[in-house]
């Protein structure tokens, strides 16, 4: 099965700014890439260990709990584990195919259609 295959959600491209703090309270900063209905992708400079559980902060959204899943050169692959709204991608939605530089929060109940 391809890679693209596997993923059971499709992912929006955003160019956010966010904060992932660690269990010791050291704070890196990151951009936050893409989201979805389960994770997001960021770039950050710091180095963490697969399965580490940081919390990501980003700017506009608040704060959510994350798992790394994968990394890449400077690229984590994290699963939300919990946070205000596990549907980050309700965020994106009205970015259409433009890149969402910044979060704008959804009125009312953000799963509502």
């Amino acid at each position: 099965m391809a890679s693209s295959e596997k993923r059971q959600d499709s992912r929006l491209p955003v160019l956010w700014t966010g904060t992932i703090t660690t269990d010791d309270d050291h704070s890196f900063p990151c951009d936050v890439r893409d989201v979805s209905h389960a994770g997001t992708l960021i770039s950050c400079d710091a180095e963490f260990d697969m399965g580490e559980r940081l919390l990501l902060e980003i700017e506009g959204l608040g704060e959510f709990a994350v798992e790394i899943k994968w990394k890449g050169s400077d690229q984590l692959g994290l699963m939300i584990l919990a946070g205000p709204d596990l549907v980050l991608k309700k965020f994106t939605e009205g970015a259409g195919s433009d890149i969402s530089k910044q979060p704008s929060g959804v009125a009312g109940d953000p799963l509502a259609n």
